[in-house]
């Protein structure tokens, strides 16, 4: 009993530490008006509950009627799917309700970019504690080697997917012309699926070709770290950009 408590805390404490030095980081990234850090809390412990459970419930009944429709699919073809093409838009959407909770406070462009990467990152720390729990089980190596990879790619992964859809919410809020107009978001929600489902894709590499499955994954993880940070660094740089040229331009969307 002692050693399974002692191991959930460690799981715990290795999936939301870095969910939310990864969060105070994009938040600092805005010096002027910077955003209430209750604000980016609630925001956050929206992801990791009601988009989590949201998600959850929508991917199992996604799961039924695929096995009602079409039964007798491959493992391959199944897992494809899920990963490729459910996963991808069902995510999206309820993370995104998270960022509808606070279309009030994106009266700045940058807002969304912050909004949308923390409510990622809450759904991303407790996706990975679920993962966590499986891959200490295997053993303490193959828990290592989880948290690192799923540290530095898949938390990054769900921050930067939501964070396009924030920037696409913020956009739509702006009604300046070069801000967007009210259904600017949907080409970011769009680009936000296609990221996840190219995401999962590299990462999944490996079930398409057993015999060479170690070189598949390793070469399909490495690709989806590279995609994963350019994101990530993009968007930080934009957070960066646009805070300094709205405090010069006095430039807001209220």
């Amino acid at each position: 009993m002692a050693n399974g408590l002692l191991g959930l805390v460690v799981i715990i404490i290795v999936a939301f530490v870095p969910a939310i030095l990864y969060m105070l980081w994009f938040r600092s990234a805005e010096i002027h008006n910077r955003e209430p850090l209750h604000a980016v809390q609630v925001v956050f412990f929206y992801g990791m509950s009601v988009a989590l459970i949201l998600a959850i419930i929508l991917e199992t009944i996604a799961i039924f009627i695929i096995d009602v429709v079409a039964g007798g699919l491959s493992a391959v073809a199944y897992s494809f799917i899920l990963a490729v093409f459910l996963a991808p838009v069902i995510e999206e959407f309820t993370k995104a309700t998270g960022i509808m909770t606070v279309t009030r406070r994106l009266f700045e462009p940058e807002n969304g970019l912050v909004y949308g990467a923390s409510v990622g990152l809450g759904f991303a720390a407790v996706e990975n504690v679920l993962y966590y729990i499986t891959a200490l089980e295997a053993g303490t190596d193959v828990f290592i080697l989880t948290a690192v990879v799923r540290t530095l790619t898949s938390t990054l992964l769900h921050t930067s997917a939501s964070a396009l859809v924030g920037f696409g919410f913020s956009r739509s809020r702006c009604f300046y012309m070069f801000y967007g107009t009210p259904r600017s978001w949907l080409p970011y929600f769009g680009a936000a699926v296609m990221l996840h489902a190219a995401f999962n894709l590299l990462a999944s590499l490996g079930m398409f070709d057993p015999t060479a499955s170690g070189i598949l994954s390793i070469s399909g993880l490495v690709l989806a770290a590279i995609m994963t940070w350019t994101i990530v660094t993009w968007i930080r740089r934009k957070i960066i950009e646009l805070d300094r040229a709205n405090e010069d331009s006095i430039i807001r969307c209220e």
